[in-house]
């Protein structure tokens, strides 16, 4: 027999005492939870036996009619339903898209968290939460999952919050007091049962060492107010206790425009405080107990119990939480499809088996054969063809009922119609053949009122990741101490990273610093500064959007091609093919300069090889100008060296004329050779001398201005001036 230990016992220690105020507390909100969803969950457990195939017959009636030997068929048409919408939420997955609100809040970081929160639902295989979450909340009405810090690696000691599956949402009790939407509970709880054996190996020994005293007493089954459930024969339950601390506080506004509490402000500031109101501040704590003691805590750093309900119908009837999903009303359409199913199947196959008119005494000695003739084919059978008193008797025969297979046929219609009228999936009325013929309006209203019968289970869905994202966003900044690298995702699902920090526990300069080393960063983000809130974007999941956008510029291209230049590196971006980015790539760089990015390093440096390429051109343009400038301007100082020389030649003719006249005849002669070897060389200058070979080089003559005449020089023979040269390989 178990030791039966009261709350009086001497030796219990302080610490077990401190405890017992803390857990009871603990197992009377427990208590209040589960009292006002005990019916709800009773119910839930059945749907979900129902919706798998068990339990569509009442349990009854099936015993006796598996004794008569009849059938119980099960034709379950609910997992068809549920794939049908589930289906349907996978192609039109929701997105957590974030805008800044106040407070410093800027629209360059609310897009760096908004791919933050798809890096953690990345991480977190959030896919496949979201869907085993809706499918349970078609199930049984509702579903969970968690929100918890998670290092980021085995070698790190950063920190993101991980969302993780609630696989077995009857484990997780919620106090009936929430928000508007079913949220943001005061407490809860999630239970776990375990063996005496898992619990002696998890937590024999605790932090400080010492021995566990449920495991020293043996697992006692009464102590103090606990639930005689918590500690029994086969097991021991522990829970995790979620819940929020409420104290009311004063916050004041200071001469600078911050806030901050009374009761946090020196003494010396309290005077300069320009404005304070009563506020409410929120903190999470957070224990694992069993029946006896506390076994962890720890701090939580966020102001929001994380874990997350996906309801479906829920209401409050009474002081009672009603919660139901899909399968709940559809459950008696269900049995009365299986039932007339069955009834068909039964009757076709007693066509062959009514009862038999007997004349009395036709079939004695043959009564075995007779009773067998259901089950058994006899090529013949035997009767009394006279009775006692020699008169004939008439052979044995059958009742010849007809089986009414029409009636059944039309319950079984009417039956499998009231399912989906239900459930809110429209096809063809009951007894009604699809119509090959039909319009696709028809089809498209058809199916838009399947779309609006069944649109407030994917809504639920989307207020549910909506409550998500801002669990997030409220714990995410307080988990970054230092600045980190940190992984985002674009709106096209591009991975690219960035430097992010908390300004409230790190500083700037440090952010600067690891950006510093990092290449092709120019910005750092700081996540502690400003409020955003996060809002649902459900549509079309993203490779169903790259797909339809693909399409609509292959349009657009195809009715104006003269805008295919501008639009090709998007349209070939969108393209689910081999090489797509990378012919995108050599798109984007065809793009006219207006529409090149400016802030990708990659067009910079197309930008500048172009600009290059102008420049030389023309550079080289200029110097041919100068060139043919340079040619002239030398042309024209020969022909004027030319004509100075040949007037200073005839100065001096006419000189030796002068002296000629003076001398006299005696010096004639001498004066006439003198007066040939002179006429002889100025022949010779203009018959057998070119202008260049008498002027010789040309001088390095600058570059004028178009309105200044050149002045005309001496020539003096120099060393050559080397004329400027184009640049090679300019274009």
């Amino acid at each position: 027999m178990p030791t039966v230990v009261s709350s009086s016992k001497r030796n219990r220690s302080k610490k077990l005492d401190s405890d017992q105020e803390l857990i009871s507390t603990s197992l009377k909100r427990f208590k209040i939870a589960g009292d006002a969803e005990s019916e709800s969950r009773k119910a839930g457990l059945e749907d979900l036996q129902f919706s798998i195939g068990t339990g569509q017959w009442d349990a009854a009636v099936k015993s006796d009619r598996e004794i008569e030997g009849r059938p119980c068929l099960t034709m379950n048409h609910i997992p068809t339903a549920l794939r049908q919408l589930t289906g349907d939420q996978r192609q039109n997955r929701p997105a957590m898209i974030v805008s800044p609100v106040r407070d410093g809040a800027n629209e360059d970081t609310a897009e760096i968290i908004q791919g933050v929160l798809r890096h953690l639902e990345v991480v977190s295989d959030a896919d496949l939460i979201y869907d085993y979450c809706y499918d349970m909340m078609l199930r049984i009405g509702w579903s969970d999952w968690a929100i918890t810090p998670r290092y980021v690696s085995d070698k790190s000691f950063d920190q993101e919050p991980r969302l993780e599956l609630v696989e077995n949402p009857f484990m997780l009790y919620m106090s009936p007091i929430r928000n508007t939407i079913g949220q943001d509970p005061l407490w809860c709880h999630c239970v776990q049962d375990m063996s005496k054996d898992e619990y002696k190996e998890q937590f024999g020994k605790l932090k400080n060492d010492d021995d566990n005293p449920m495991v020293k007493l043996d697992f006692p089954t009464n102590w103090g107010n606990a639930e005689p459930d918590w500690v029994t024969k086969d097991g021991v339950r522990i829970a995790e206790y979620w819940w929020l601390e409420l104290k009311r506080r004063v916050l004041c506004l200071m001469p600078d425009g911050t806030t901050a509490y009374w009761d946090e402000l020196a003494k010396d500031l309290r005077d300069h405080v320009e404005n304070k109101r009563d506020v409410v501040s929120r903190t999470v704590r957070f224990v694992k107990h069993d029946a006896m003691q506390v076994l962890e805590e720890y701090d939580y750093p966020g102001t929001i119990i994380p874990k997350v309900e996906l309801s479906g119908v829920r209401l409050n009837v009474d002081g009672k939480i009603f919660r139901a999903g899909m399968v709940r009303d559809a459950r008696d359409a269900q049995r009365s499809y299986d039932f007339h199913v069955t009834q068909a199947v039964e009757q076709v196959n007693l066509y062959g088996k009514d009862p038999l008119f007997v004349a009395e005494g036709s079939i004695v000695n043959h009564e075995e054969e007779y009773r067998q003739v259901n089950r058994k084919n006899y090529p013949y059978l035997y009767y009394q063809a006279t009775g006692s008193d020699g008169k004939p008797l008439p052979p044995p025969q059958r009742a010849g009922r007809e089986t009414p297979i029409q009636a059944l046929t039309a319950l079984i219609q009417q039956a499998d119609y009231d399912m989906k009228s239900i459930m809110g999936i429209y096809g063809t009325g009951a007894g009604e053949e699809p119509n090959q013929n039909e319009s696709a309006f028809s089809v498209l209203t058809r199916q838009a009122k399947t779309d609006t019968g069944t649109i407030n289970w994917s809504d639920n869905l989307s207020r549910a990741i909506t409550y998500s994202g801002k669990i997030l966003l409220d714990i995410f900044p307080k988990l970054i101490g230092a600045a980190r690298l940190q992984r985002y995702f674009t709106g096209e699902d591009e991975v690219k990273h960035a430097v992010v920090f908390n300004s409230q526990m790190s500083s700037p300069e440090d952010a600067q610093a690891l950006l510093f080393q990092q290449q092709g960063l120019n910005q750092v983000y700081d996540l502690g500064v400003g409020d955003y809130d996060v809002v649902i974007s459900a549509g079309p999941q993203y490779r169903t959007a790259r797909q339809e956008a693909f399409r609509a510029l292959g349009a657009i291209i195809g009715q104006q091609p003269n805008l295919a230049p501008m639009l090709m590196d998007v349209w070939v971006k969108y393209g689910d093919f081999p090489g797509a980015h990378v012919l995108a790539d050599r798109f984007k760089k065809m793009l006219p300069p207006q529409l090149q990015d400016q802030g990708d390093p990659g067009n910079q440096v197309t930008q500048l090889q172009s600009t290059i390429a102008q420049m030389s051109a023309q550079h080289n343009q200029l110097v041919a100008e100068l060139n043919r400038a340079s040619d002239t301007i030398r042309t024209k100082r020969l022909e004027l060296e030319s004509k100075e020389r040949i007037a200073s030649q005839n100065n001096q003719t006419n000189l030796v004329l002068e002296q000629v006249k003076q001398h006299g005849a005696a010096a004639n002669a001498q004066l006439q050779a003198q007066l040939d070897a002179i006429t002889q060389r100025l022949d010779a200058l203009h018959s057998s001398m070119s202008v260049e070979q008498e002027a010789g080089q040309p001088l390095n003559t600058p570059e004028l201005p178009s309105a200044v005449e050149p002045t005309a020089q001496r020539v003096t023979p120099s060393q050559p001036t080397p004329r400027p040269q184009p640049i090679q390989g300019a274009l």
